[in-house]
């Protein structure tokens, strides 16, 4: 018994160094089928190392597989179809098979509407490729394969799903077989166990897993994290929908760890009322540094209509066991729940927060997403969801198209942006001082649902000193005290922000001072390329520097150098410069003296902007784009009007800080040329100023094809969905595959016939297997 067979993982938001873009399920299904005499490969598709069509190809004329598998999402399918489309164009004979959890229980309909796809698979993957593989090597028919779906003579049928044996074991390890390779990862995932028998009506894996929860033994487990260990990898995702359930196994195991693996770390879900002091001791001491529990809703009346038997004060109680213990806490949450309110969603996250658990990894929420084969997706208005009036293939689930009945689009996306501004990451790229504009913008383009917000003004006014906007910082803390000034946080916040900083020629730096500075490192007569820098901004007594290198410079003239000796912490972040004593060379450009003001309108009346004058705009725009813009702000208009890329960068950056006029003004100074005028209006329809935007594409100097495209958008945005058709429908624009995809999204806003859709969607794939086909030599 023989034959190949070929999978491919699909992640486009999962860089290739990233856990998720390890293909677990396509790898236990390769290495059952290698158990049993068949070979094959897995192939990734990621997010920056997309697959191309050249590797694809030669693997396909390599293997010559006698079937293609992947995985399928909600969210990958429209890859998958592509890729799909372009294996089928390079060998016909090859059978396509979707798994994954939106083929479960995609209806087999779907089947008819995507030429590309032979089979679904309902069962467990392992055991239904390899029936598919028996068959397909013995000749045979493949009616006789349980747990799929196929077509014959234009009709769907499917035959019995037949499930998984008891004992996980029973599949090899992907791992210790070799048919993962962990090379490039700082954490694997495992799974020891499988199932889940909660009743949620938001989810599908209960239904999938027939209310069963199956497990590996301990022994398995141990042989793969033992393995992986020797491999340089410490760091382990338990991906087990329940990682407690058994209490006596789950002691077990981690008894095991400690005494096997030692050192390892680990994430691991599991239920809140499994938990308590003993188990999260040991948990704590086998090396768990997160544990993640589903919360979902923090109001009772919600979670009753999900079947989520949960209370959120024991809840509270299990996070603070937790965090005492030492160990992380995520909280899985959704809006736009069943009988949710935009009101009780926004408690939950003040839940989350009240708890002390940072808005970020899985603690960032999200809109329910209604799957094949949930309670809810079977019967929506049963639970009061209701779909959007579009137009969808059977191969698409709700998904996230829908309002509710007591939550409607706009207060959806409310609670939606009201979550995004309390992440952490947003605080923290706005306390390092990274990509300010882009949360800037983010703030600025969605003011109206932000309207009382005070945590987006608390961000917009550190971001504006940042970039020494005095006057926008202190409109922003005058809001604050006049909408939220009852906040003792937010009065804290106002006390603490009426500062700013003054340049002053000459001046010495000294504790709270504000410098610009350039440096390098040299060790052993080398430099050390990690510590070069150039136009780096700190602020003395802030601990933003090593303490040897603030010693350094402190005292130090702006326009002057000096030279001095770092000797790094041993716990110092970079492990290549931990312990090291280096000597630095540095060169301060600039110094800025600290200044307090007694209120808000005093700063108001009393700050000013600084003068930055620096002449390399292409170092700065490279190394410190906080200086860049700071720079342009005071001098493009004056003395670089010929340089096109300068001015429309600072109309980027004043638009999205919220600087309408300024970014009005630039926009109406600049040539009446088609390609400035569709660079101006792409920058305003991607910051949602559609009327702006349609202002400039429609310019009569000149219109082309990606001008069209950017026209389409806008009336897309608009919601001119007439109009968009109109555009989209020009023969010139026919061979365009941006035009193509619009006219697929128009087809569905517009709820044209689901025949027209898919005639489009055909239309956009050859066209997607032509292109990449030219590439194949």
């Amino acid at each position: 018994m023989s034959g190949n067979f070929l999978f491919i993982h699909v992640n486009e938001w999962a860089t290739i160094d990233s856990p998720d873009a390890i293909p677990i399920s396509c790898g236990y299904i390769l290495a059952n089928l290698k158990q049993h005499g068949f070979d094959g490969t897995i192939l990734g598709d990621y997010s920056g190392a997309p697959l191309n069509p050249q590797t694809l190809a030669a693997a396909i004329k390599e293997l010559q597989p006698l079937a293609l598998g992947f995985s399928v999402y909600e969210e990958n399918i429209d890859r998958v179809r592509i890729l799909a489309s372009f294996a089928k164009h390079l060998k016909n004979d090859m059978l396509i098979v979707l798994g994954g959890p939106q083929v479960t229980f995609m209806p087999g309909s779907a089947l008819l509407q995507m030429d590309e796809v032979d089979v679904l698979c309902r069962g467990e993957g392992e055991v239904v490729m390899l029936d598919i593989a028996r068959a397909l090597t013995a000749g045979n028919d493949l009616a006789g394969a349980p747990g799929i779906s196929y077509v014959r003579d234009g009709r769907v049928w499917d035959t019995p799903v037949s499930f998984g044996p008891e004992d996980l074991d029973e599949y090899p390890s992907p791992y210790l077989d070799g048919t993962i390779d962990p090379s490039g990862k700082q954490r694997v995932m495992l799974f020891t166990s499988r199932g889940c028998t909660s009743p949620c009506t938001f989810c599908y894996t209960t239904r999938a897993s027939r209310k069963k929860v199956r497990f590996h033994s301990i022994d398995r487990t141990i042989a793969e994290m033992k393995f992986l260990q020797q491999q340089g990898i410490n760091d382990f995702w338990f991906a087990d929908p329940n990682f407690a359930y058994s209490r006596k196994r789950l002691q077990q195991l981690l008894l095991a760890i400690c005494e096997h693996v030692p050192g390892a770390g680990f994430w691991c879900q599991t239920r809140y009322d499994l938990v308590d002091d003993e188990l999260l001791e040991l948990l704590k001491a086998a090396g768990a540094h997160t544990i993640a529990f589903g919360l979902e809703s923090a109001q009772p009346p919600i979670l009753k209509k999900i079947r989520k038997g949960l209370d959120p004060d024991r809840m509270s109680k299990a996070i603070s066991l937790a965090q005492r213990a030492g160990i992380d806490v995520e909280l899985f949450t959704q809006f736009a729940l069943p009988g949710e309110t935009a009101a009780s969603a926004i408690k939950t996250l003040e839940f989350v927060r009240k708890n002390n658990v940072a808005v970020s990894g899985n603690s960032i929420s999200q809109q329910m997403h209604l799957f094949f084969g949930t309670p809810i997706t079977d019967k929506p208005a049963a639970h009061g969801i209701r779909p959007h009036a579009i137009t969808r293939p059977d191969y698409q689930s709700i998904c996230r198209g829908f309002a509710t009945d007591s939550m409607t689009d706009e207060e959806i996306r409310r609670v939606s942006i009201t979550w995004r501004i309390h992440r952490q990451d947003f605080h923290d790229d706005v306390e390092q001082g990274s990509n300010l504009f882009n949360i800037a913008g983010f703030i600025c383009g969605n003011r109206k649902l932000l309207n009382g917000c005070s945590e987006a003004d608390m961000l917009l006014t550190r971001i504006y000193q940042s970039l020494d906007e005095s006057q926008a910082a202190a409109e922003c803390l005058k809001r604050l005290g006049k909408y939220s000034g009852d906040d003792p946080e937010v009065r804290e916040f106002i006390r603490q922000s009426l500062i700013g900083y003054r340049s002053r020629r000459r001046a010495r730096a000294g504790q709270g001072c504000k410098v610009i500075f350039d440096c390098k490192g040299m060790a052993d007569g080398l430099e050390v390329p990690d510590t070069v820098c150039h136009y780096q901004e700190a602020v003395l007594g802030r601990g933003m520097l090593v303490e040897d290198f603030e010693k350094g410079i402190t005292g130090l003239k702006a326009g002057s150098a000096t030279q001095f000796d770092v000797l790094f912490p041993d716990d110092y972040d970079n492990h290549d410069l931990a312990g090291k004593k280096v000597i630095f060379q540095a060169y301060l450009h600039q110094v800025l003296e600290p200044v307090s003001y007694g209120s808000v309108d005093e700063m108001l009346a009393l700050s000013r902007r600084n003068k930055y004058r620096f002449d390399d705009l292409a170092g700065l725009s490279r190394y410190n784009e906080n200086l860049y813009y700071k720079v342009l702000r005071d001098s493009v208009l004056h003395s670089y009007t010929g340089n096109l890329t300068h001015i429309v960068a600072l109309f980027s950056y004043f638009l999205k800080l919220g600087f309408y006029e300024q970014a009005m003004d630039i926009a109406h100074s600049l040539p009446d040329e088609p390609s400035v005028n569709g660079h101006i209006g792409r920058i305003f329809l991607v910051n949602d100023y559609v009327d702006e935007a349609l202002e400039f594409l429609q310019r009569p100097a000149g219109i082309n094809g990606d001008m069209v495209n950017q026209l389409i958008r806008a009336y897309m945005q608009r919601q001119d969905y007439e109009k968009a058709e109109e555009l989209a429908s020009d023969p010139y624009l026919a061979p365009s595959l941006e035009t193509m995809n619009y006219r697929v999204q128009l087809a569905a806003l517009m709820q044209l016939p689901v025949e027209k859709y898919l005639t489009r969607m055909n239309r956009l794939l050859d066209a997607q297997v032509k292109m990449m086909a030219a590439q194949v030599v």
